[in-house]
């Protein structure tokens, strides 16, 4: 909210047509998403919607919302893709708000002068976050891409950071073989 958008310019840069935006808010065990498509190039929303609903029904929007998306854009998916959306990346609500957290903190780190405190702080959460469920792959994922950064950007140039890199790559790798996430995990990291 509140952040002005240049429309044309991201098409231009993203080569798309179209783009997701939303918010979310929580409160309690109750969330409330706010989203809609606009076609970058014109500016013009093609479809928005509000979904109130139980903490508990997150990953249940997280679907519906990439359903109504692929129906708007008219985009036919494959089976594997269809059962990708269906997918709950965890069932355990906290590993996964320690994987959204573990997020935004990463997110910030590109404009935070706290940027390596701030990654191994994310590493922390993820680590609690794949301790609490050892099938999560997208946290291993990111698991891998943090422990990454901080070897490769010289946060710990060290063995060792490496290694754990390595190894929640390879976790990734062994959970979702045919998945995007993991291969984008190792192709980063190696």
């Amino acid at each position: 909210p509140g952040v002005k958008r240049d429309f044309p310019e991201i098409a231009n840069a993203l080569g798309v047509a179209h783009v997701v935006e939303g918010s979310v808010q929580r409160a309690f065990d109750r969330v409330r998403v706010r989203v809609q498509l606009t076609n970058v190039k014109t500016g013009t929303r093609v479809w928005r919607k509000r979904y109130d609903s139980a903490l508990d029904d997150v990953f249940a929007i997280q679907s519906e919302i990439a359903k109504a998306v692929t129906e708007q854009l008219r985009a036919k998916l494959s089976a594997a893709e269809k059962a990708a959306i269906n997918e709950r990346p965890t069932d355990k609500h906290l590993a996964y708000d320690r994987y959204i957290r573990a997020g935004m903190l990463l997110d910030s780190t590109a404009l935070d002068a706290r940027s390596a405190e701030l990654r191994y702080e994310a590493v922390r959460l993820l680590e609690l976050a794949v301790a609490q469920d050892s099938k999560f792959l997208l946290a291993y994922c990111r698991l891998g891409f943090v422990h990454q950064g901080l070897y490769f950007n010289g946060y710990d140039h060290t063995p060792q950071r490496l290694a754990r890199a390595t190894e929640a790559v390879e976790t990734a790798l062994r959970l979702g073989p045919d998945r995007g996430e993991s291969h984008l995990a190792a192709g980063l990291l190696y």
